[in-house]
């Protein structure tokens, strides 16, 4: 099976004002990087800690930043970005893309318990090849937005429906995985190598380089490569999808995992 790139490309298109806005933060987040390492650069010289310490220690900042640093952004409004993108994905209307996510996921709290409800449930309909669900949650969560209705009710279908019609999505997202890390893998050579030559010229811990490399290519991996992969498995799932009616026995037992006052009761 190959990779679906025209139809994922065109999804990724009409989510474009979603995405804008989620990969101009990414690579801010990534240049944010830079702007800590100097800081910590900046103070470790006026501390005069000795250099091989220095160089763990700047190491040590450069990875603890870029995850803190990607946590707040998620945190703070990637995930409403990443929502809104989902719902376009779904082909729903876009004038009403920032009410539904807000009705949605009105917190990142919210996010979080759909997401962890959806984890859970996979779980235990046997779905427990971990990397692959990373894709295929996101799916789920568009199919769901082009159901409508309840958003605990949507999550329900939207998940039998994958179990029982996404037979050729799943290997499907095992290759957009495989995509996706390849162009992680890509891009940090492609800024690991620069950095290793510039560091040694210069007489620099190489090892800041190769950290420095890691962080920046995983930000614009989120930036550029995931968005697609996303976008990818999403069309697939919706289109296998289509024209099939969930199983309402299988929507009934999915309620422990998507209770009806789940969102009430957290607002």
């Amino acid at each position: 099976m190959e990779l679906n790139f025209k139809e994922a490309l065109a999804a990724l298109a009409r989510a474009f004002s979603a995405y804008l806005f989620y990969a101009a933060a990414l690579v801010l987040g990534g240049l944010l990087i830079l702007l800590e390492f100097g800081l910590a650069l900046f103070v470790l010289r006026l501390t005069r800690i000795p250099a091989p310490s220095a160089a763990s220690i700047a190491t040590a900042v450069i990875l603890l930043g870029g995850w803190l640093t990607l946590l707040a952004w998620r945190r703070l409004f990637l995930f409403r970005r990443l929502a809104a993108m989902l719902y376009l994905f779904s082909g729903s209307d876009p004038c009403r893309a920032k009410a539904a996510v807000g009705q949605w996921f009105p917190s990142y709290s919210a996010w979080a318990r759909w997401n962890r409800g959806l984890s859970r449930a996979l779980a235990s309909l046997g779905r427990k090849d971990g990397p692959v669900q990373s894709l295929c949650k996101p799916a789920i969560l568009a199919l769901a937005f082009a159901r409508g209705g309840q958003v605990e009710m949507a999550l329900r279908e939207g998940l039998t429906l994958y179990c029982r019609h996404g037979e050729r999505t799943r290997p499907l997202a095992r290759r957009w995985l495989r995509f996706s890390v390849m162009g992680l893998a890509l891009l940090f050579l492609c800024l690991a190598l620069p950095n290793w030559f510039f560091f040694h010229a210069a007489g620099a811990p190489i090892a800041i380089g190769v950290a420095l490399a890691a962080v920046i290519a995983w930000f614009l991996h989120q930036a550029f490569i995931a968005p697609l992969a996303l976008s990818g498995v999403s069309t697939a799932l919706l289109a296998e999808t289509r024209g099939h009616a969930p199983d309402p026995e299988r929507c009934e037992k999915l309620t422990a995992f998507f209770p009806a006052a789940a969102l009430a009761s957290k607002k």
